[in-house]
């Protein structure tokens, strides 16, 4: 068998034979342009209507190519026994981008019923297929569809049909095209598995400490599956290298889509499955979405490429301290948290977890509320008392200050009560909307959500180091109403059932706020603007259906952060400083880590 001929060997091969030709001819001879490609096309002349089959090009002298009644015919000899590229026809040197959705498309028939491969591919070594199919021909026209997402970019890439390997046979094409498809959130496998793991957090009630978490390790192992396919950007914990077994006849790329989707279920499975989760169902309803020009061989390189992605993510955070459960320790001092509805203090040891950027928890750490330098200080102090004046009449069940509006800003930010995906899920819920809105593509939301879940893994982390790990643990609103005038004063907080409700940690700061400062600097450094308008969404159950206007990402931050005033759960000082710390995460995060 003779050895694969490359690109810009056929391209050298056809060189050199129209030059023969040429010079043995002594008219030369006029032929008509190649027809430009249609609106959005990558193909020029892919309908032959002007007669011509420029810029089409055969290998080969066993293979003719004629255009007779507007399709171009291909007249092959028997080539049983050769390999199947051979003989080829083929398109040069058409750009196509690593994840954009494609759909190539063509008519075909032949006089004698036989297979016809097609590919589109890089032009050099080593000849990566982002499509690769074959399909059977008979006497009548048939049309061919096949979407796929490139798993590479290439300014010069090639379209083949195989012809060598079999009997002689005369092959008919017509109205080729290759089209870029727009981005359809339906079929983008980053948004499907935050889709998934979101309704986990729902069935599972998480904290938003853990949940924050595993986020994180989530998207940094989807992200770096699509690393690793493409070759587009930094991974954040490994690149899985990708070899190219094979000869031009038989190159296997990984699936992107397989890749991802790989990644995400060996994730989710490691994370959830002990606590009752199955993925099989949805990791099923993920294949079934992918494109339909993907071979088998190239979902199980992408699958193995998603395996090692999510093996690296999920062993680097094996001994992070997530697992640490020393209880928590109450000093019983005036000023000092207690438990609230009678619950223990929730992930007390989280500040201490290693951060996905961060140098430490205690990083972007701020200073205590109000200046304070303890507990007595701070009681002491007149904005202490104004703060907490503040909550007393904006905050309560009852209260007459309060406007409807504030009262609706109160819930819509809350999702405090289980069956709600809670603060880091409305965020990624948030990002969802301006993703579709934006119609971002798989490699930008694969950046996009990795930054958000890694930001607010941290965030989670810098927030619970200011509640748990500095000189001042402050109690809540509603406990240091009681402590100044006795029982009676309730937050408007409340669960599902409508009994008032205290989240069970400190007060300073808050985890909302720094939440949702970290999100906003993330989102409009991505997309270099703050004055993105976007309709939020919700899913707390005392605010169902409701959406709030947004103007930017800083708007969406701050109205969340004042969210817990007007809630009754949070002093201003928690929300101030908890959107600084959030913001300096955001902005860390974003400048050090899944660099395009």
């Amino acid at each position: 068998m003779s050895p694969p001929i490359n690109a810009r060997q056929l391209r050298r091969l056809l060189s050199a034979v129209l030059a023969v030709a040429l010079a043995s001819t002594l008219t030369a001879l006029v032929r008509p342009a190649p027809a430009a490609a249609a609106a959005g096309d990558l193909i020029l002349n892919g309908t032959f209507d002007n007669g011509s089959t420029q810029p089409w090009w055969t290998r080969l002298a066993s293979t003719s190519t004629t255009v007779n009644a507007g399709q171009l015919r291909v007249r092959t000899s028997a080539t049983v026994g050769r390999p199947v590229w051979e003989d080829l026809v083929g398109h040069f040197e058409f750009g196509v981008t690593a994840a954009q959705p494609y759909r190539l498309q063509f008519d075909a028939a032949a006089d004698v019923s036989r297979s016809l491969r097609v590919s589109v591919s890089r032009a050099d070594t080593p000849f990566t297929s982002a499509v690769d199919q074959s399909v059977t021909l008979t006497s009548s026209l048939r049309r061919f569809s096949f979407d796929f997402a490139s798993p590479f970019g290439d300014p010069k890439a090639v379209l083949l049909f195989h012809f060598g390997g079999q009997a002689a046979s005369t092959v008919r094409l017509d109205n080729i095209s290759l089209t870029p498809l727009a981005v359809n959130p339906a079929t983008d496998p980053i948004l499907y598995w935050n889709g998934v793991l979101l309704a986990t957090y729902k069935a599972l009630d998480l904290p938003p400490t853990s949940s924050s978490r595993e986020a994180a390790i989530l998207h940094a192992a989807m992200h770096d599956a699509a690393v690793s396919v493409t070759g587009v950007g930094n991974p954040y914990r490994v690149r899985v290298p990708v070899s190219y077994p094979g000869t031009m006849d038989n190159v296997v790329a990984p699936s992107l889509h397989a890749a991802i989707d790989r990644a995400a279920y060996d994730v989710l499975t490691a994370l959830y499955g002990g606590q009752g989760q199955s993925y099989s169902q949805a990791l099923a309803a993920a294949v079934a979405r992918r494109p339909s020009g993907v071979n088998d061989a190239e979902e199980a390189r992408g699958d193995t490429v998603g395996a090692a992605a999510a093996a690296a993510n999920l062993q680097a955070r094996a001994n992070d301290g997530s697992d640490k459960d020393t209880p928590y320790q109450l000093d019983g001092v005036p000023g000092s948290w207690r438990p609230t509805n009678g619950k223990a203090a929730v992930s007390p040891n989280w500040g201490l977890v290693t951060p996905f950027a961060l140098t430490s928890g205690q990083q972007f750490r701020p200073g205590l509320p109000a200046g304070a330098t303890g507990y007595d200080d701070l009681l002491g102090k007149e904005e202490y008392d104004t703060q907490v004046q503040e909550i007393r009449d904006y905050g309560g069940r009852t209260s007459a200050l309060r406007t409807a509006d504030q009262t609706q800003i109160a819930f819509f930010w809350a999702n405090d009560v289980g069956g709600t995906y809670k603060p880091p899920g409305q965020l990624f819920s948030h990002t969802r909307i301006v993703s579709e809105q934006r119609q971002l593509g798989i490699l930008a939301n694969a950046r996009l959500f990795g930054l958000v879940a890694l930001a607010l893994a941290d965030a989670a982390i810098a927030a619970w180091d200011a509640k748990y790990q500095t000189p001042i643990d402050l109690w809540r609103p509603v406990t240091a109403i009681e402590a100044m005038e006795g029982p009676g004063w309730q937050p408007l907080s409340q669960t599902r059932e409508g009994v008032p409700y205290t989240p069970a940690f400190p007060a300073y700061i808050s985890g909302h706020a720094t939440f949702a400062g970290a999100w906003s600097a993330v989102m409009k450094r991505f997309f270099g603007t703050d004055a993105i308008a976007f309709d939020a969404t919700t899913d707390d159950p005392h605010a169902v259906d409701v959406i709030r206007h947004m103007t930017g990402f800083d708007h969406a931050a701050e109205e969340n952060a004042l969210s817990r005033i007007y809630l009754g759960v949070h002093y201003r000082f928690d929300a101030d400083a908890g959107l600084a710390t959030g913001r300096s995460v955001g902005a860390y995060v974003f400048a050090n880590r899944l660099r395009p």
